[in-house]
């Protein structure tokens, strides 16, 4: 099996050292990854492809490509008509609790079916939306049938795509152990059903046109791209969260202030103990509760934009409002207590 690997290996890491980027096709992509996927080469053969790929940097097709092939393997649920799916990465947070899972409460029980994609975090990883919903929830699974019938009870689900998938097993491990946030963590953000509302995020930078690009190359005709806080989907909740959206296969950029929806904290969420989970976990409660803090106002920004994406023509200030009444209401608390029942 290693032998398959060679020759794609000798092309890429032959332009590196010859002071030149090659820069694989999607179809070529597409092959390469599922022959990694597969089992195909050794470890070591694995890790240099990550880390040439590192180096250079992903294109929007290499992205596309590589998510096709994984996409190939995956048996995706049947969803609610206008779900949005969040997908968020194995990196989690260093710095402060992540809020995905409670503005995905927010904004589900405001009305908008939402998929939670999330995994446990990476050895040296922050803290996962992941994490928390298999502390507060339920463990995580990677069964579409069991998706499906947590859609049957409510209007929120959470999954991990990758869970069953030996081969994803492998990449993500190689990922772990060379310590690099490479394709795979990037790729598993594109991993979600056609025709999906999808929301992801991007660290600051050029990779956003990138995902962007991908998104579209995927046929994701609404999707959005935050730059939120510690590199998660949380907005900032002081300075200005930069993103890209797509409305009607549409491309505009994101921007989106909390003073511009009223809201103004003085500080943006930080962990203020040495254990995170129990922390986030405590956070989230104190969210979902509606007590005034930074983590709150991040939430509602978060779960505005998740409503956003399924009410394209609606404000993201009247969003950001059904995601509140739904906390001061107590339906979002309520739901996420719903899965200990």
């Amino acid at each position: 099996m290693a032998d398959k690997i060679r020759p794609w290996l000798k092309r890429i890491t032959g332009a590196i050292t010859g002071g030149r980027t090659y820069n694989l096709s999607e179809s070529e992509a597409q092959e390469l990854f599922y022959l990694f996927l597969d089992g195909a080469g050794t470890d070591a053969q694995l890790a240099v492809f990550l880390s040439v790929m590192r180096s250079k940097g992903t294109t929007a097709e290499e992205l596309v490509g590589a998510a096709r092939a994984a996409r190939s393997r995956i048996v995706f649920p049947q969803l609610p008509e206008n779900c949005v799916v969040v997908a968020t990465s194995r990196l989690g947070k260093h710095t402060a609790p992540p809020l995905g899972l409670a503005a995905a409460a927010a904004a589900a029980a405001a009305g908008v079916p939402v998929l939670l994609q999330a995994s446990p975090r990476l050895r040296w990883g922050g803290l996962t939306p992941g994490d928390l919903w298999q502390e507060m929830c339920s463990p995580l699974t990677g069964d579409a049938h069991h998706v499906e019938s947590m859609f049957d009870n409510g209007p929120l689900a959470c999954w991990n795509p990758t869970i069953y998938d030996d081969g994803w097993q492998r990449l993500q491990r190689i990922e772990d152990e060379t310590l690099l946030r490479g394709i795979p963590d990037v790729v598993t953000k594109l991993l979600v059903p056609d025709g999906s509302r999808a929301m992801s995020a991007a660290v600051p930078g050029p990779v956003l046109g990138i995902a962007v690009n991908a998104q579209e190359s995927l046929q994701h005709r609404h999707a959005l791209i935050v730059q939120g806080f510690d590199g998660s989907v949380d907005p900032s909740t002081l300075e200005t969260t930069r993103g890209m959206r797509i409305v009607d296969g549409v491309k505009a950029p994101l921007r989106i202030h909390p003073g511009d929806v009223a809201l103004f904290e003085s500080d943006e969420p930080n962990f203020l103990s040495d254990d995170h989970l129990k922390e986030a976990a405590g956070v989230t409660r104190q969210v979902l509760l509606g007590v005034a803090s930074p983590a709150l106002s991040s939430t509602l920004l978060s779960a505005g934009l998740m409503i956003s994406l399924a009410r394209p023509n609606d404000s993201v200030a009247t969003c950001v409002a059904l995601a509140g009444e739904a906390i001061r209401s107590g339906a979002a608390q309520r739901l996420l207590e719903s899965f200990h029942d």
